[in-house]
């Protein structure tokens, strides 16, 4: 067994010396292609807006990450709990990966169930009925689900026996 030794308790000791050598090229070359991805999003955004409306920008960024934050978040954590309270240790997972593609599913669905950007005179801009479609994915998420519990309870029961 490896034991760390303790940090050196001498005053010209720097505690972050320690991690200086823990990030590797893959980590650096990471962060410089994260960064010139974010830079050219962030740069899009403003050729978007002609620089005419960064309040509108504001008003976005700020409002998404309030709805986020004090909506969304917390009404994740608490239906975790409650799938966890509510169901044993053996559904817990597999209904809270259902609850979650689900969730994501519908989210990412609603400016296309609602229509968001079609045009009248252009039939080729959200011609299919998204609604459907949605309701058949969700199906699906959930017949696996159902499926993964089922091959669970069938396996307990022979490994029981």
């Amino acid at each position: 067994m490896n034991i760390p030794s303790a940090p050196s308790a001498h005053p010209d000791h720097d505690p972050q010396d320690q991690d200086r050598g823990r990030y590797g090229a893959t980590f650096w070359v990471g962060l410089a292609l994260g960064g010139a991805i974010m830079a050219f999003g962030v740069r899009g955004i403003f050729d978007d807006l002609g620089g005419d409306n960064p309040t509108k920008l504001a008003f976005w960024v700020v409002g998404l990450d309030l709805v986020h934050d004090l909506v969304l978040a917390p009404a994740l954590v608490l239906g975790g709990l409650a799938v966890g309270a509510l169901l044993g240790p053996h559904l817990r997972g597999p209904v809270r990966a259902a609850l979650a593609l689900t969730g994501v599913v519908v989210l990412f669905s609603v400016p296309l169930i609602t229509a968001w950007g079609r045009r009248p005179g252009n039939s080729s801009t959200l011609p299919l009925n998204y609604a459907h479609s949605v309701i058949v994915v969700v199906t699906g998420i959930w017949l696996v689900t159902v499926g993964v519990l089922l091959a669970r309870r069938w396996r307990n029961r022979t490994v029981a026996s």
